[in-house]
């Protein structure tokens, strides 16, 4: 199959991670992926090995002159189906992708992707031939905001990793580089700095429990707007060297095998890469309870949850995963258990490349 995907975004986020590693995989299966994508985006920047990456701007939606280009890619390439993802891109590849007499897959990341105005109905009605969802969640929490879906367009396909290979030479360099010294320990999370996760909660829990846990340090690994504020936050408190903030990250998985308990605070989610890719590692998580998180955390078992704005919780939950290292490493093993039954690479992959396979069949 040839396949066309088409990303819109300048940063980095749950999708564009997802479009790269499946294009990857599908191409080592003997397929062709080609990424549309901004020039000045994240993923034009990145190292993407010998993934096909076409540099385009969109311009506004419905734009002739970019349809038109696209319809051209379409043909040369010979693409059997377009992936697209928020309105600028269905309202484009989606129509290109109708010209052309192929089908326009939607992949869903937010229930936020949906709403109740007209263009957004009459786009997805007439552009959009199946949605792909990371979890079940989504399902019904887009219906809610636009009730006019059908469950039926829906199909679940979980964000998969597959269990990670530990070098503790390059973990230990890695650690080394943010200043953890020996027998110190790391609670860490890797995310987009936006306003929607929170990090401020986290250096907020982690001041409060570091009287009782000064062998800890906290490690952020990301970058966006939220930033400035963020350094500000650690300043104020006078963390100093306590807070870590590693910055912009293109080996996630690697990076969270350098942690020693994983968290999330997001005040919403879809279905969280992070946490699978925390979960890869055999690392024990604690996370909001907030979007699909359910879907893959059971309480007390791989991990922790807590409501989302109770940090009293969250941070008992963390404390008593920092005072007890027999307990991080049964619930890291569970993790590992969970994915390797759930939430691989290869099952995400096979499930992808069967739904690709029947849609251009059909």
């Amino acid at each position: 199959m040839n396949i066309l995907y088409i990303s819109s975004k300048k940063r980095w986020g749950g999708v564009t991670g997802w479009m790269v590693r499946t294009a990857a995989r599908l191409e080592e299966r003997g397929h062709k992926v080609v990424i549309l994508s901004h020039p000045n985006s994240k993923l034009n920047r990145s190292d993407t090995g010998h993934l096909r990456v076409i540099s385009m701007k969109l311009g506004p939606i419905f734009n002739p002159f970019t349809i038109l280009r696209i319809v051209r890619i379409i043909k040369k390439r010979k693409i059997d189906a377009v992936l697209t993802n928020i309105d600028k891109e269905i309202g484009i590849g989606g129509i290109a992708a109708k010209i052309c007499g192929i089908p326009n897959v939607r992949r869903v990341g937010r229930e936020d992707d949906f709403n109740d105005r007209l263009r957004t109905k009459l786009t997805h009605r007439l552009l959009v031939s199946g949605c792909i969802v990371p979890c079940d969640y989504l399902i019904e929490a887009s219906k809610k905001r636009a009730p006019w879906l059908n469950r039926d367009e829906f199909t679940t396909i979980h964000n998969g990793r597959n269990p990670a290979r530990k070098d503790a030479r390059k973990i230990a360099a890695r650690r080394e580089e943010w200043g953890i010294r020996p027998g110190e320990k790391v609670i860490g999370m890797t995310c987009q700095l936006a306003g929607v996760k929170r990090v401020g909660d986290l250096i907020e829990v982690y001041d409060g429990l570091r009287p009782a846990h000064p062998g800890w340090k906290l490690v952020i690994a990301g970058e966006g707007p939220e930033m400035e504020n963020l350094v500000r936050l650690r300043d104020f408190r006078s963390l100093g060297d306590k807070v870590v903030f590693a910055g912009f990250v293109e080996d996630p998985v690697f990076t969270a095998s350098c942690y020693d308990i994983c968290a999330s605070v997001s005040s919403r989610e879809g279905f969280p890469n992070t946490i699978v890719e925390y979960f890869a590692c055999g690392k024990p998580v604690v996370s909001t309870r907030v979007g699909g998180v359910d879907e893959i955390i059971s309480d007390g078992f791989n991990g922790f949850t807590a409501e989302f704005g109770d940090l009293p919780s969250f941070s008992k939950k963390l404390h008593l995963l920092m005072e007890d290292e027999g307990l991080r490493d049964s619930m890291g093993a569970n993790a590992v258990r969970t994915l390797e039954e759930r939430f691989t690479e290869d099952m995400m992959i096979d499930k992808l490349e069967g739904y690709f396979s029947n849609l251009a069949k059909g």
